[in-house]
């Protein structure tokens, strides 16, 4: 009986109906635990992906800004040498896209004979919104006649041309973008992006099975991926959340992400952020994110400037920025354009009159940039500035708006004298310069407008990607002869010098020797010459050491020093002789702004690079006001003025002439010691130019400053000014008097050269000229016998 119970219950167990249901009970109880198991995972994802969402997505500022370095406005009008300021070439910067026949719209420029016309940008400057309009510049010989207004006919005293974008400051993703609100883009642009990314946007719920599966079906069919099945709502989350990574599981995240972004925002913040998220494209190392910023970069407009077809082209470049880029590939673009075209004319979002106005449209984009790095010296200079107030964290995600005093004119001058200027020393005079050097010769410009201290250009070294050491602002080197005219102002201002001078008074130009705390000293000249009794003019325009030298210790030392504290040097000075020949250390920014005071006629103007700090949302920030302060009376300073002019004329800086320049300026050559540094600093009532040139090792080039440095000045002036300078002003104290040029004496007939020199009233000569009374005028007592 138990035994067959046993079998029985054998055939029980191993029954095959039995063993059905006990199969489907473990598979119903797998079947369970994965999906319980998947729910909890797939849960534990959401709750990780809200999370992520709520940190990045649900706040103020979802991207980080780049702020964005302006240059001055360039301003015109008539009598402007549109060649001189390279008109053409600032507005191809600026964007603008040259067109045959007629100006449409902003941006637009056209050449003919007699005159150009410009459809002047939008901008936003601090404090005011300009709306652009077109212009027509009248011309005769390439200078500017009239202006005029093309809309209503009306005749423009000036025009000006909005600041150049000269510099961007990102974090480290490098993406450039300008955001946009949806209400400020076209509705054709939302339609052509719709139309050919994800049509059924408005249905879905962030995934669309319909389209996916119509783009596998089509994959099948072509055997290759030819169609995306990604909504916007995906693409967004691959590109602010995700990566590009091409897997299983980041398509699943994305998909998850997609469904939970919907769940918890509109369809209209979504498409805004798709819309200001987008990559569309390279600008240098830099990513062009965002369809507001394509449209500055391949259009040069704002949003709502674009044309149909300039919208159907962004659309259509969404898939492969590269493929159909406008700049690169405009064939391509214009094909995808039009397939983006067809598919809105066939969605009813354009008629047929738009559909083809649309389609026939000339793919016009501005001309690339050349340089992508701008200004770098100067970028560096202003970001020491800024670091105090904005630190770099708040310039690469704050969206600033920094307008300087860069004049971008100026700044490329500037830039091609210094370069193409040390290689033509190079090449002339290759054989002064010492052999297998390991590192070349080297030089820096710098302009200022003395007026108001604005900084217009900064040339800190000949190639910033070699070298970041800016020369202009960070080298301190010897000024040498450049610092005469302080010791020259000093002796010409009643109020500061010991006994009275004037440019007729004698100096005697005889070695001398003086025992200092240094030790011994005796001044040489640069000819190695004495040159006996001369004028006061005749020993700064041939930048005599000796004589100068001489006149500094009649002066007074200390008087002289504080001459130069008073014009703006900050480096340490000694009350010695040596002082007197630039013995010392300066930054050459530093000599420039001191220089600032002979065409300011006695007012020293503190350097100056931002102007205003604009946010986003266009409130200034800050604006900085003209630091300038009289420090010196106006006649002595016009005196030493007219001085500096004669050494372009007679003096040391003549050459300039020989090199083409023939306009008005005055200035000072420099060179130290053993030949270790070059300089001239050279100005006219508007504009003071400063260069250097030398070794950064201190190794001597054996140049002096009007053979080195002179040569780079000029190749600026003559581009940015020519000849055409205005000349400088006398004080109504200053009286004109008729002199013998040797002797400093009145003149008279028997006097064999004439010389009209200027005086401050009650200091001109009153003994005649020596050739008509036979006497000989009284020099200045002798120094060797003094100590220092």
């Amino acid at each position: 009986m138990p035994r067959r119970l046993q079998k029985e219950d054998l055939r029980k167990r191993f029954h095959p109906v039995g063993k059905k249901k006990r199969n489907l009970k473990k598979w119903l109880l797998l079947f369970l635990a994965v999906i319980l198991t998947s729910s909890l995972y797939v849960g534990w994802k959401l709750k990780g992906f809200e999370k992520r969402i709520e940190e990045q997505f649900n706040v103020a500022r979802r991207w980080n800004i780049p702020s964005r370095i302006y240059s001055d406005t360039e301003y015109l009008y008539p009598q402007v040498d549109t060649v001189g300021r390279s008109l053409i070439s600032k507005l191809e910067r600026l964007a603008y896209r040259q067109v045959s026949g007629e100006i449409k719209g902003p941006g637009d420029f056209a050449i003919a004979k007699d005159y150009v016309d410009i459809f002047l940008h939008d901008f936003t400057y601090p404090l005011e919104q300009f709306s652009g309009f077109p212009v027509r510049l009248e011309l005769s010989q390439n200078i500017i006649q009239r202006i005029i207004d093309l809309e209503s006919k009306e005749e423009l005293p000036f025009i000006r041309l909005e600041p150049e974008e000269i510099a961007t400051i990102f974090d480290a993703k490098m993406e450039d973008r300008t955001l946009v609100s949806l209400k400020d883009c076209p509705q054709y642009l939302l339609e052509a992006i719709l139309v050919i990314e994800d049509e059924r946007f408005f249905k879905h719920s962030g995934v669309d099975p319909i389209a996916i599966t119509r783009a596998l079906l089509a994959d099948l069919l072509h055997l290759k991926l030819v169609q995306g099945g990604s909504t916007l709502t995906q693409q967004l989350i691959k590109n602010f959340f995700l990566t590009s990574e091409k897997s299983i599981k980041r398509k699943f995240n994305e998909f998850l992400m997609a469904i939970l972004l919907e769940m918890r925002h509109s369809k209209a913040e979504i498409f805004e952020a798709y819309l200001n998220e987008i990559y569309l494209g390279q600008r240098g190392p830099s990513s062009v994110t965002g369809v507001a910023e394509a449209t500055r970069h391949y259009f040069a407009k704002d949003i709502n400037q674009i044309t149909v077809g300039e919208a159907a082209l962004l659309a259509g470049m969404i898939r492969n920025p590269s493929e159909y880029s406008p700049i690169k590939h405009k064939q391509r673009a214009k094909e995808r354009r039009d397939l983006v075209l067809k598919r809105m004319l066939e969605s009813g979002v354009v008629d047929e009159v738009s559909y083809t106005k649309a389609v026939s449209e000339e793919i016009v984009t501005p001309k690339p940039k050349v340089k992508p790095i701008v200004a770098p010296y100067f970028i560096d200079f202003l970001k020491k500035q800024l670091v105090d107030f904005y630190p770099q964290d708040v310039l690469e995600r704050e969206g600033l708006k920094i307008f300087t005093t860069l004049d971008m004119t100026m700044q490329l001058a500037a830039e091609e004298a210094l370069i193409q200027g040390l290689e033509e020393l190079e090449k002339r005079f290759g054989n002064l310069l010492p052999k297998d050097h390991p590192e070349p010769l080297q030089g820096c410009f710098i302009a200022v407008s003395p007026q108001n201290g604005y900084v217009r250009a900064v040339v800190g070294g000949r190639n910033y990607g070699t070298s970041q050491f800016n020369r202009c602002t960070q080298a301190m080197r010897q000024p040498g002869s450049t610092f005469k005219p302080f010791v020259y102002l000093t002796a010409l201002d009643p109020d500061r010098s010991k006994k009275i001078f004037t440019a007729a008074s004698l100096l005697e130009d005889k070695k001398f020797s003086i025992d200092t705390v240094q030790g011994h000293w005796s001044p040489e000249n640069y000819d190695h010459q004495e040159h006996g009794v001369i004028t006061l003019r005749t020993a700064l325009e041939n930048s005599y050491n000796i004589a100068t030298a001489k006149l500094a210790i009649e002066v007074g030392l200390e008087n002289v020093v504080q001459t130069a504290k008073d014009a703006g040097i900050t480096s340490n000075l000694m009350a010695v002789p040596s002082l007197a020949l630039g013995s010392f250390e300066v930054s050459p920014l530093e000599m420039a702004m001191a220089y600032s005071i002979f065409p300011n006629l006695g007012i020293k103007a503190e350097a100056l690079a931002v102007m205003q700090v604009m946010t986003t949302e266009g409130q200034v920030l800050e604006k900085k006001t003209l630091k300038i302060k009289r420090v010196f009376n106006e006649a002595p300073v016009a005196l030493t003025n007219y001085l500096l002019k004669g050494v372009f004329d007679r003096g040391t800086a003549q050459s300039a002439r020989a090199l083409g320049f023939q306009g008005i300026a005055a200035g000072k050559t420099g060179t130290t010691s053993n030949y270790k540094d070059a300089w001239f600093v050279g100005f006219t009532p508007q504009l003071l130019g400063l260069s250097w040139v030398g070794f950064d090792d201190n190794t001597p080039h054996q140049m002096s400053g009007s053979r080195a440095a002179l040569p780079i000045w000029v190749r600026f002036m003559k581009k940015v000014v020519g000849d055409s300078t205005q000349d400088f002003t006398f004080p109504k104290e200053i009286v004109q008097v008729n002199i013998d040029p040797e002797t400093g004496g009145l003149v008279t007939k028997q006097c064999l050269k004439t010389f009209s020199e200027y005086f401050i009233q009650g200091t001109q000569p009153e003994e005649e000229c020596p050739h008509a009374t036979g006497k000989t005028l009284t020099l200045s007592p002798s120094t060797d016998s003094e100590n220092f």
